[in-house]
């Protein structure tokens, strides 16, 4: 597209119409820029959706969970049943998770210091789960001592520690509400300790192996959220 730009020497040569040069002038050096910029085309506008395209939305994400209401109750690395590191510590929440069961807020003394608060799971009279609080309002640990409890391996409570293919050193002597027992960790599974009891055992610290082998079983589970899971005898 060619511009016609008038100049100022261009005028000077019409003798006619004097009156209108200044005039002309001015307009001729506001259409030149105006021509310019509708040359080079609209302006780029913003990226817009697709027709059709959803737009992305924030706000809380609904996700599933299946209630527990009976058999086996897995041990998991991330979690026990429908409980993960996610899960809020009240009642009504382990209520709507485990809908079959009586659920009731309760206080512990293990230790000095104050009673601390638990809430306890009983289903078909059998006590399920022990549930601990942190110190900022979560889950803290899980203890499960009976009923159909399986660990990450489909470990049953009372199974022999010979059994379950331990090592004595991926075991410690426990303390606090596990004195006298023995707490073993496998490596793919930090967050699930395994609490071995041998019978008559006082003596404090770790039995030997022989008498691991010979009368270790599994007395209970503690399931601790990863970042807790190293803190604390179980």
């Amino acid at each position: 597209m060619r511009i016609r730009i008038v100049t100022e020497g261009r005028l000077a040569a019409e003798p006619k119409d004097a009156k209108r040069r200044p005039m002309t002038q001015r307009l001729a050096l506001i259409a030149a820029p105006l021509l310019l910029l509708a040359a080079c085309g609209p302006a780029k506008q913003a990226d817009t959706p697709a027709p059709g395209a959803e737009a992305p939305t924030s706000g809380p994400v609904a996700i599933a969970v299946k209630p527990y209401v009976g058999g086996p109750l897995r041990v998991r690395a991330d979690g026990v049943g429908p409980i993960t590191e996610a899960t809020a510590y009240d009642a009504p929440t382990i209520t709507a998770l485990f809908p079959k069961a009586v659920v009731k807020s309760a206080f512990i003394h293990a230790g000095e210091g104050p009673p601390g608060p638990i809430i306890t799971v009983e289903q078909d009279n059998v006590p399920l789960l022990e549930i601990g609080k942190d110190s900022e309002g979560g889950i803290g640990e899980i203890r499960l001592a009976g009923g159909p409890v399986e660990g990450p391996k489909g470990e049953a409570l009372l199974a022999k520690w010979a059994d379950l293919g331990f090592d004595i050193t991926q075991c410690r002597a426990g303390s606090g509400r596990t004195v006298n027992q023995t707490v073993c960790v496998r490596p793919e599974a930090p967050t699930v300790s395994y609490v071995f009891g041998v019978p008559g055992w006082t003596g404090g610290g770790l039995p030997s192996v022989e008498a691991l082998k010979a009368k270790g079983q599994l007395n209970e589970f503690v399931w601790r959220p990863a970042e807790k899971a190293a803190i604390g005898a179980a």
